[in-house]
């Protein structure tokens, strides 16, 4: 017999962690952070239904830090089992729990300030993300892997992130497949999602289940620079390290194709971390569409491209008074070397900013979207006077016409568990693979536990 609890993920979008239990051996799929709002976060603290140390295995989808996040904290806690990730998001992994590390390391030393009061202890530090990255096996897709003895996993492709896969799971002459964050169709960086094929049991993130993604972005975009370019000052994207920046990187080309005004604009990333995520393009090219690059050698073909690294190579950014576009992480302005841009320009009429992406509640980013008139940075009363943009077509999360297209992949009649969404739009997709498909469907809820 097998069974399913679901953790997280169940109710929100954050915090992906599936206890999968056959014959008493007990698996996670996907092991991430809960992230957002206080009482969201606060899930974190709460203990897991098996201890770390009767954990034998960790099936990882990909590597975004709510799928990955709690790896670290679930090794210092007693876990020592495998870790299954493909070749890809091993190195994103490395990456992303580094940055983690580091920045709740910050937080602690600077005891919770810039608007995060109510931020716990770190969970974990770099001698627990290094212990992590021991237990580490790259699985490329395809290619089948053993699970104690109890079940057998399959990788593909679910278009999503670079190395994004979601996980086909054989046991007791059943097949349960866990979707992890579905991507959307026709990108133009990574290929499309494969097909499900036969499943017993499906449990399918439901991030965007409920909404239809606008069409391509690049029309907004463009429109959003020129203006900006109207206004006289700098052009700031927050923008994640991980996919999204590469997005808007490969925009930004397509762009200075197109308009001469785009392609005199001096185009800085101001992320050491997307510099590392863009680097993994060049390493694994078979994972992604092939993509240019100019003469001078610049990511997805940019032109007038600098790399800012070092603390002072950004701090100089903050002297520049004509119009550039400033690429920094966060996307939601939650932290990173994006608050100083937003504190040296969120009160300059002249500035512009261009929010690439969904907006959690309770970040500053959705704050200033929502149209806050003054926000406190490090201690300061700000003024918002920048013109603010929000586009929402760069979204890496499949909507529910993505949804409905790969369900429509699926051979069999499955049970379907919608998770990784809010209530909202996990309703949403359990009613479309009902009315659309005439599947079992229903609501993952956490903490409850069914037979797969």
């Amino acid at each position: 017999m097998a069974e399913l609890t679901f953790v997280g993920a169940a109710g929100t979008v954050t915090g992906s962690k599936h206890l999968l239990t056959v014959e008493g051996h007990h698996f996670f799929v996907d092991c991430g952070l809960f992230q957002g709002v206080v009482d969201v976060r606060s899930l974190n603290e709460l203990p897991l239904p098996v201890p770390a140390a009767r954990m034998e295995a960790v099936v990882i989808t990909h590597g975004h830090l709510d799928h990955i996040g709690f790896l670290p904290k679930l090794v210092h806690d007693g876990f020592r089992g495998p870790i299954f990730c493909t070749p890809p998001t091993r190195e994103l992994m490395q990456i992303v729990l580094d940055d983690s590390a580091h920045l709740q390391q910050t937080l602690q030393e600077r005891g919770f300030h810039h608007e995060r009061p109510h931020s716990p202890p770190a969970y974990y530090n770099e001698d627990d993300v290094a212990a992590t990255m021991r237990l580490v096996k790259t699985v490329p897709l395809e290619q089948q892997f053993d699970l104690a003895g109890v079940a057998k996993v399959t990788y593909r492709n679910a278009g999503h992130i670079i190395g994004s896969a979601f996980a086909q799971f054989e046991y007791e002459g059943r097949r349960a497949t866990f979707s992890g964050d579905l991507g959307r169709y026709g990108r133009p960086l990574l290929y499309d999602p494969e097909p499900i094929g036969a499943a017993d049991v499906l449990v399918s993130e439901s991030t965007y289940g409920d909404r239809i993604h606008p069409p391509d972005p690049s029309d907004e975009l463009l429109q959003a620079l020129v203006e900006g370019i109207a206004r006289g000052g700098p052009i700031v994207i927050p923008a994640f390290a991980v996919e999204r920046s590469q997005d808007v990187l490969l925009a930004l080309a397509q762009l200075q194709q197109r308009d001469s005004r785009v392609a005199t604009l001096p185009i800085y990333l101001d992320s050491p971390m997307a510099a590392k995520v863009d680097a993994l393009f060049e390493e694994f090219p078979d994972a992604h569409k092939p993509i240019p690059r100019d003469a001078a050698n610049a990511p997805f073909g940019v032109q007038n491209f600098h790399l800012c690294v070092t603390t002072d190579q950004s701090k100089a950014l903050n002297a520049i008074t004509s119009p550039c576009v400033i690429i920094s992480a966060s996307g939601m302005a939650s932290g990173g070397r994006i608050l100083h841009h937003l504190h040296n320009r969120l009160a300059d009429r002249s500035a512009t900013i261009i929010f690439a992406g969904y907006q959690s509640a309770g970040t500053l980013g959705y704050l200033i979207i929502h149209g806050a008139h003054t926000l406190r940075i490090y201690g300061d009363a700000l003024p918002v006077l920048a013109n603010i943009v929000h586009l929402s077509g760069f979204s890496a999360h499949a909507d529910q016409n993505d949804l409905k297209r790969w369900f429509g992949t699926c051979t069999s009649k499955p049970q379907l568990y919608a998770v990784h969404g809010e209530v909202e739009s996990a309703t949403a997709v359990a009613t479309l693979a009902t009315e659309a498909f005439g599947w079992q469907a229903q609501v993952a809820r956490r903490g409850v536990t069914v037979t797969i």
